[in-house]
């Protein structure tokens, strides 16, 4: 069939930073660009559009730091550590001024940075959004929308969840590697570890072969602990019972740029299924994992070497600042993290 993306709205670039990334990178295989010979760029897809409902204000540029300093900062100075040298980050038109104000401040030229709009009307000519619907279509479109132009390998992550420097790393060396690996990779983390804060959260449960490869990912929404027992509720309503002990996604994701066109087609089935729906979402885990089911990628789960940390709920604050003054104090982040990019610049 003709690719899905013929005739499809372009999405909204709000800003283009031109400036390469000035961080040294990691150790690693110097795989280059085959279209152009050189060096291969790696970007960064960070997540943003999300409401924050459950959290009841803007949760991505919420600070936790102690010059204001907000979870995706974090997250940006962890990955050009490992070598990414640019940025897009998805965002709903709304909290553009804001998001893009908070980045200039606190990154500034440090690395090369755009934003792209995650509209609800951006989608194929054939189909329209419901006039009542909010919620963004979801992580799947997220992707979709920062992905246009890109050409290359490149990871997603969420802008509220900090993943921890070793796992950027593991990601990077994933995506560096020559030949590729596999067509995806997975940062996985233990799901006890995942439910720190008060209330439940939604999480990806992953299901993985004897050889670390994923078989698929489940997304399970109100994960809470109760009598001793961890439960949940699958997207379709059926309950489930976990130990806790199964590994989730966090949405640390590595890809080869051949996901791209399938995401499209995805996108498309399912606003033929549920394109007049004000609630589904197109996630991407859900994505990827019917494009194991089909054959057409392979997910490596790589393991991560840090405690993952984040905020659902507005109580989960006090806890994360404290987490994040504590790798201050441990010296894995520098105390002021402006004047930190700001030297690299």
């Amino acid at each position: 069939p003709p690719p899905v993306s013929r005739g499809r709205a372009r999405p909204t670039i709000l800003e283009n930073s031109r400036r390469p990334g000035p961080f040294t990178r990691e150790a690693g295989s110097a795989r280059s660009d085959p279209r152009r010979g050189e060096p291969l760029r790696l970007p960064l897809v960070i997540m943003a559009a999300g409401l924050s409902t459950r959290f009841g204000r803007l949760k991505q540029l919420h600070p936790i730091g102690p010059h204001g300093e907000a979870i995706l900062d974090y997250n940006v100075y962890d990955a050009a550590r490992a070598g990414f040298d640019k940025v897009i980050f998805v965002v709903r038109p709304e909290i553009l001024g804001a998001m893009r104000d908070h980045v200039r401040s606190v990154i500034g030229d440090a690395l090369e940075v755009s934003f792209v709009s995650q509209e609800l009307g951006s989608i194929p000519p054939d189909f329209r959004a419901p006039p009542d619907r909010r919620k963004p279509w979801g992580t799947g479109q997220a992707v979709l929308e920062a992905t246009r132009d890109l050409h290359q390998p490149f990871a997603v992550c969420n802008a509220d969840d900090l993943y921890g420097a070793g796992a950027f790393r593991l990601i990077a060396e994933h995506l560096r590697a020559s030949p590729a690996r596999t067509e995806s990779a997975l940062i996985g983390y233990t799901l006890s570890d995942t439910l720190t804060g008060a209330g439940s959260v939604a999480r990806g449960v992953c299901v993985l072969r004897r050889e670390g490869y994923l078989e698929r990912i489940t997304e399970v929404r109100d994960i809470h602990r109760k009598d001793g027992w961890v439960r949940g509720v699958e997207v379709d309503g059926e309950p489930v019972e976990l130990t806790g002990g199964e590994t989730v996604s966090m949405n640390l994701w590595g890809f080869q740029p051949s996901v791209i066109p399938l995401l499209h087609r995805q996108f498309v089935r399912f606003l033929g299924l549920w394109g007049s729906d004000t609630q589904q979402e197109f996630f991407l885990s859900t994505a990827i994992s019917d494009q194991i089911r089909l054959g057409a990628t392979s997910v490596q789960v790589l393991h991560a070497p840090e405690l993952w940390f984040g905020m659902t709920h507005a109580t989960d604050h006090d806890r994360t600042k404290v987490e994040i003054l504590s790798r201050i104090e441990n010296g894995a982040y520098p105390d002021d993290l402006a004047a930190a990019f700001a030297v690299k610049a």
